[in-house]
């Protein structure tokens, strides 16, 4: 006879800031993910020019607007899934990074989402569909914002230029993922890969923060409830009236406004809790003020709901100095900075989601942009896909494609790309 096994507690220290009923979310803690057969080594993006560094993965370049800048489709080295590319934000001034939506200009940006909308039109165009059984396919369309962070992982770490995701699992992607609830999952940075901490705070701080800013038209803020029973991902989140709003000025203008309030909010909270809004350098932190000035602080700002005012003293309680002596530990060790170190910065992912739906285009898709900030997540989006609010998706581990993969992976890229080009023109070197 065996002794009984107890399950034994995962010791977070930020684990007060999640709701009890985030336990019971359904999650996906790893998925493999096919890889190229031969990748590039993994190196953040530091070239002067993005072609250095990304050369012969670059599929095509078209031009946004009339001042020279580019947007640049980019087969990705570490794929998210058989069927993805990448759109990445390149400026005339190539020494300029421009890291979010509100960096670049508005022509820049509704081209983009012009690209997206397209990917999505394709994805669920029925030829698309039957040619590469994507029946039940769910998509991902997203960017990742921290520019700050540059000494442990984050989800800008390897190219701080704003870059897009478009990305696409068939049904066979996901459909025998293991799901389980949020709670059993017990590696610390696994779990906060899935849902950071500061996830429900934040989208409540958001929240108070956009509350008397109009919206456009068709466009409101919902809770989680307004997703039930079809679940998604955990965040703050905007409906909007369908795919179709993507490509119009109305929606590129929706999303700068949002990071730059979620910009100045967190620079007041900064404020709040460090006497200073300025980022610090890479292996430093700012001094926290005594939870009694922070409280004080918290209470000066008018747009901050109690809820939240309570959420942010809790935080306060739980965060600390680092010692010089710490410092040096977690900078020999990145495993340990992922786990103790919190983020420099404002990071968050922002993306487009839809519930699954059995039709090719339906007449009213439910769209939802959603915000999710990070405190210590070592990842930049962990997608709702196949039943579960979010997904570790593993691309370093997962099978090599194969052959077959490979091939429909250029069909796939090589199609969309061709109905890029009646559309927009291709720009060269």
């Amino acid at each position: 006879m065996t002794a009984a096994t107890t399950r034994r507690p995962v010791l977070d220290r930020f684990g007060p800031l999640y709701p009890a009923s985030a336990m019971a979310l359904p999650v996906i803690p790893s998925l493999p993910m096919p890889r190229l057969p031969a990748p590039p080594p993994d190196v953040r993006n530091l070239s002067p020019h993005y072609r250095d560094h990304y050369g012969s993965h670059i599929l095509r370049e078209y031009p946004a607007g009339d001042c020279g800048d580019r947007i640049a489709v980019i087969d990705k080295a570490f794929p998210h899934s058989v069927y993805d590319m990448m759109l990445l934000a390149t400026v005339r001034d190539d020494d300029v990074i421009a890291s979010s939506v509100s960096d670049v200009p508005e022509a820049m940006l509704t081209t983009l989402l012009t690209f997206c909308a397209q990917f999505v039109r394709y994805v669920h165009a029925g030829s698309t569909r039957r040619r590469f059984a994507l029946d039940g396919a769910q998509l991902m369309i997203g960017t990742n914002y921290d520019p700050a962070t540059t000494d442990r992982d984050n989800g800008q770490w390897w190219d701080k230029r704003m870059h897009w995701h478009l990305n696409c699992w068939p049904a066979t992607a996901y459909r025998h993922a293991s799901i389980v609830p949020l709670g059993e999952v017990t590696d610390v940075n696994r779990r906060r890969a899935l849902v950071d901490p500061i996830a429900y705070l934040a989208a409540q701080v958001m929240g108070d923060a956009l509350r008397t800013q109009p919206l456009p038209a068709g466009c409101r803020v919902v809770g989680d409830a307004d997703l039930s029973p079809a679940g998604g991902p955990v965040g703050f989140k905007i409906a909007l009236p369908g795919w179709d709003f993507l490509p119009g000025a109305a929606c590129a203008r929706l999303l700068v406004q949002i990071h730059d309030v979620a910009a100045g909010a967190y620079a007041q909270l900064r404020g709040c809790f460090t006497g200073s809004p300025a980022a610090s350098p890479s292996w430093a932190r700012p001094g926290l003020l005594p939870p009694g000035q922070v409280a004080a602080n918290l209470d000066n700002l008018a747009w901050l709901s109690e809820p939240a005012r309570r959420g942010l003293v809790v935080l306060r309680s739980l965060l600390r100095d680092v010692t010089a002596h710490e410092m040096d530990l977690m900078r020999a060790d990145m495993d340990l900075a992922n786990r103790c170190l919190t983020l420099a910065g404002l990071d968050y992912h922002l993306g487009f989601w839809s519930p699954p739906h059995p039709d090719s285009w339906p007449d009213n898709p439910r769209v939802f942009l959603v915000m999710q900030f990070k405190l210590l997540s070592a990842v930049g989006s962990s997608p709702a896909i196949g039943g579960g609010v979010a997904s570790i998706l593993d691309r370093f581990r997962g099978p090599v494609m194969s052959a077959q993969q490979t091939r429909l992976r250029r069909q796939f890229q090589d199609r969309f790309l061709a109905l890029l080009d009646c559309h927009t023109p291709q720009v060269t070197a």
